[in-house]
């Protein structure tokens, strides 16, 4: 019973490892941080693990290869074990790639957004907060955050800001800070000396965006000159 259980358990490890692989080549690359459960993360694995092994499946077909041209691979190499490992290696860890790359490239492309509108699927069913959706626009804009004891924080989000999508809870570090301006309630002096400043949101009840200067909404990270909006009041 003992070779039959470790023979089960190989080819259980053989068949989920590329759907592990191509999971982790998300999560380092474009794939945002997430803290999906034991049971989520091996489902994943296993979808992206047939997904792999159809590729594969396609190769064999393609090329003509059949159990007994394994079988002589295996007996040409037996003596020879590095060659068998780096063989199988990448016949289960390439797939893994393709696969990881394939959804990264199709992951927010005109193609899938056209798939999405044919089948009638909200093209934001993937994204899980405003939050995200958000700073996933990567704009430069000026924040006003209120916390619980009605302390308010101004500061600008650019290039070197940061924001965190953690599903612990998310936190925000702003580059540069200004002082408030109590008199109109709006943005004061900027803090020279000030590096920035990191908030959790556990304790905010509300964050407030301005576009930086007149420039209404085209201002992207990568223009790092900035000014803060003028108030503009309401009558």
């Amino acid at each position: 019973m003992a070779p039959t259980t470790g023979t089960a358990l190989v080819i259980l490890v053989a068949f989920v490892l590329p759907g592990f692989v191509t999971v982790l080549f998300q999560e380092r690359t474009f794939k945002k941080a997430e803290d999906p459960t034991p049971l989520d993360r091996l489902l994943r694995a296993v979808y992206y693990s047939f997904w792999a092994y159809l590729i594969l499946s396609a190769v064999a077909l393609l090329f003509g290869v059949d159990r007994p041209m394994i079988e002589r691979t295996y007996r040409r190499f037996a003596d020879d074990p590095a060659q068998l490992i780096w063989r199988g290696a990448l016949a289960l860890l390439l797939p893994a790639v393709v696969v990881a790359t394939t959804t990264r490239l199709w992951r927010g492309s005109t193609t899938q957004r056209m798939v999405q509108r044919r089948l009638g699927i909200n093209e934001r069913h993937e994204v899980p907060t405003a939050w995200d959706a958000l700073f996933d626009r990567r704009m430069a804009t000026f924040v006003r955050v209120t916390f619980k004891d009605g302390v308010r924080v101004l500061g600008y989000y650019g290039p070197n800001s940061a924001v965190s999508y953690s599903k612990e809870g998310p936190d925000l570090f702003l580059e540069q800070t200004y002082v408030p301006d109590d008199q109109h309630d709006w943005f004061g002096e900027e803090v020279a000396s000030s590096r920035g400043v990191w908030m959790p949101m556990s304790d905010v009840i509300s964050v407030e965006f301005f576009a930086p200067g007149t420039d209404s909404d085209t201002r992207s990270l990568d223009e790092t000159e900035a000014s803060p909006p003028s108030k503009v009041d309401s009558t």
